[in-house]
């Protein structure tokens, strides 16, 4: 079942690694929009695939809710050079506004880097012009 997580859900996107924003303490942000994967690797610690036989539920953040949340957890850092790492407990780029998420991400003045992590098999050319 695939479960969409906004503001209205009162889920808050601080305090658990399978969805929102993933603070160690250093100037580094994980930013996790969606847990679902496009793929079913044997080796898979989480059997995040489409063929999950321990996964009852997907995640999807809705896209402002995790931008302004990205915000409030930056001003409460206070810090000025925020890396704003994409990555899942599945394959990011299954997230459908992962472009939007990344252009929104790059235009907070805070942010110097945006980075992506993924399997790469669903990046087209296309797709990484766009990111």
């Amino acid at each position: 079942m695939l479960y969409k997580i906004s503001r209205e859900t009162g889920i808050p996107l601080i305090g658990t690694i399978y969805f929102g924003i993933i603070d160690r303490g250093t100037n580094l942000l994980q930013i996790r929009a969606s847990n679902s994967c496009n793929l079913n690797c044997s080796f898979c610690s989480v059997d995040s695939g489409p063929d999950s036989k321990t996964r009852a539920n997907n995640y999807f953040v809705e896209l402002n809710y995790l931008i302004d949340t990205v915000k409030d957890v930056i001003k409460y850092k206070g810090i000025k050079d925020i890396e704003c790492h994409l990555d899942s407990t599945g394959e990011p780029v299954t997230y459908p506004k992962i472009v939007e998420l990344a252009k929104k991400l790059k235009e907070l003045p805070e942010v110097k880097i945006t980075s992506l992590q993924t399997n790469g098999t669903l990046l087209s050319k296309s797709k990484i012009k766009q990111l």
